[in-house]
């Protein structure tokens, strides 16, 4: 009964406000933006006195509330009603068909003295709808990328082109970039950020690959060792595909030979960057001809040549060469490489091969004008600053030992040949409580050896001691004894000269023994 009579009641209202409604001529108009599954409210407030009754109405003009009423089945929508005249309409969990425009009535007996118009915007995260596939190109081809995205405000797509050891590159390009009269340099990732203030971002990316012809350098175009010495030739390869690499001797391919050559190859900055390396063990005078690195693809062929010639100099000297050793993991440990004479015209080379692997990372070359690590070092070395330090007369020191700097050290010196040890690397002893314990070279057995010599010195001095009081005590016995015997013998003696003589001169006997013992 009584739900009947409210629904009448509220028709009732209804039937008046729409009456009323009619005659409204003002509007407040605001903007509320929110983002889906927030809460909006939308504010409403009354300066007319009076008897007043408020209705909200959404975009399709359907009435939401009658004063603190609602009158939909939706129970998102609810009326704050903290002060008198604040009417708000609230919409908990807002979706984006909420969006529209929302109409506050204020209505006095039949006229509608206010309307206020409030906007309700639903702000929706981008998002990316549409972009390029990944693709190829070759070099001087040309193509274009396409990112849309949507979202609301409407968001805005940038690109952003990132590159292995480079900093990422703002395009200053939105929606589409494209690349005309590709190069090599124009390869990388490619990616579209879409904002529009709304969190979060979109991010999507498209990979792009340059195709181009073999680019090779010889950093040195001639190089000079002595006989029965080894030598190093690097050779830097670009390449996209990588295709086929080899090196020649006076037009002659040469392979791995055991004992005679060996060619290794270290994959540099990127996938299309290589060190391409021959080493000639042993030279023979056979051995100082002209090399040639050789590199070949589907779009060419590519060549560089260097001359390797005989080299003497009497001025070098090797005052100590590496040795093999054990190091702890943190500690710093030197390898001995020390020469003397070293010109402008010499070359040093320390090398790093590690267990197991045929190929080499370089450390140090004297020829690198920067020093430690050379212009042309691999991404493999290019910490090597941080991590070596050539001290003294060439001697490679290496710092905060890991179990990854195990491995064969070599230090190539022109004129003199190849010296090398290995470096063995242990665990650190975490028991062990200073830094001098973990470097002492003092073994247990030698421990154990100088105790037990320092306990029999003691034994033997002790025992030293002991027969040297038994001695003078058996002294003492025997001077005793005489002297009774000559009392006896020749009393008048003493008696004569002083009753107590005996007494004394028995008091003097033991005087000098006990002066004898001290």
């Amino acid at each position: 009964m009584w739900s009947t009579y409210k629904g009448w009641l509220c028709l009732t209202k209804l039937a008046f406000v729409f009456a009323a409604v009619k005659f409204c001529d003002s509007a407040v108009m605001s903007v509320v933006l929110v983002s889906v599954g927030q809460t909006a409210t939308l504010s409403c407030h009354n300066t007319i006195q009076g008897n007043v009754q408020v209705v909200w109405k959404d975009k399709d003009l359907t009435t939401l509330t009658l004063d603190d009423e609602v009158l939909v089945e939706d129970r998102r929508f609810s009326i704050q009603h903290k002060y008198q005249n604040d009417w708000d309409l609230q919409i908990s969990g807002v979706r984006t068909s909420d969006s529209g425009n929302y109409t506050c009535c204020f209505v006095v007996t039949t006229d509608c003295r206010t309307i206020a118009v409030v906007s309700l915007v639903i702000q929706i995260p981008p998002s990316v709808v549409r972009i390029s596939n990944d693709v190829t190109i070759p070099t001087g081809g040309s193509t274009t990328l396409v990112c849309n995205a949507i979202g609301v405000p409407e968001p805005t797509a940038k690109w952003f082109l990132h590159r292995p050891n480079a900093d990422s590159r703002d395009l200053n390009a939105t929606g589409e970039f494209s690349i005309v009269s590709a190069k090599p340099s124009d390869a990388g990732r490619y990616e579209c950020i879409a904002s529009n203030g709304v969190l979060p971002n979109a991010y999507r990316s498209v990979q792009v690959t340059v195709t181009f012809k073999p680019q090779v350098t010889i950093p040195y175009r001639e190089v000079r060792q002595q006989l029965n010495s080894d030598t190093l030739l690097e050779c830097h390869v670009r390449s996209n595909p990588a295709g086929e690499r080899h090196w020649e001797k006076n037009g002659r391919r040469l392979d791995n030979e055991p004992g005679r050559y060996r060619i290794s190859s270290l994959r540099g900055s990127d996938d299309t960057e290589t060190l391409y390396a021959l080493i000639v063990y042993n030279l023979r005078p056979d051995d100082f001809a002209r090399y040639t690195c050789v590199a070949r693809n589907q779009f060419g062929t590519a060549t560089e040549s260097a001359l390797l010639s005989s080299w003497h100099n009497g001025t070098l000297r090797m005052l100590s060469s590496p040795r093999d050793a054990v190091a702890q993991t943190g500690q710093s440990i030197v390898i001995d490489c020390a020469v003397d004479g070293m010109r402008k015209d010499d070359r040093l080379v320390w090398l790093h091969q590690k267990p197991g692997s045929e190929s080499y990372i370089k450390i140090f070359d004297t020829r690198d004008v920067a020093g430690l690590p050379s212009a042309n070092a691999t991404a493999a070395a290019a910490a090597a600053k941080r991590k070596y330090a050539i001290v003294g007369q060439y001697s490679l020191e290496v710092k905060s030992v890991a179990m990854d700097d195990a491995g064969v050290y070599h230090c190539l010196v022109s004129g003199l040949g190849n010296f090398s040890a290995n470096l063995a690397v242990v665990h650190r002893d975490p028991s062990i409580g200073s830094e001098c314990a973990a470097q002492t070279n003092v073994t247990p057995t030698f421990v154990t050896i100088a105790v037990v010599v320092s306990l029999l010195a003691v034994f033997v001095v002790v025992f030293i001691v002991v027969v040297m009081i038994i001695v003078r005590y058996y002294r003492k016995q025997l001077a005793r004894s005489r002297h009774e015997h000559s009392a006896v013998t020749k009393p008048e003696r003493y008696s004569s000269l002083d009753p107590i003589a005996p007494s004394r001169g028995s008091n003097a006997v033991y005087a000098a023994h006990i002066l004898d013992s001290l």
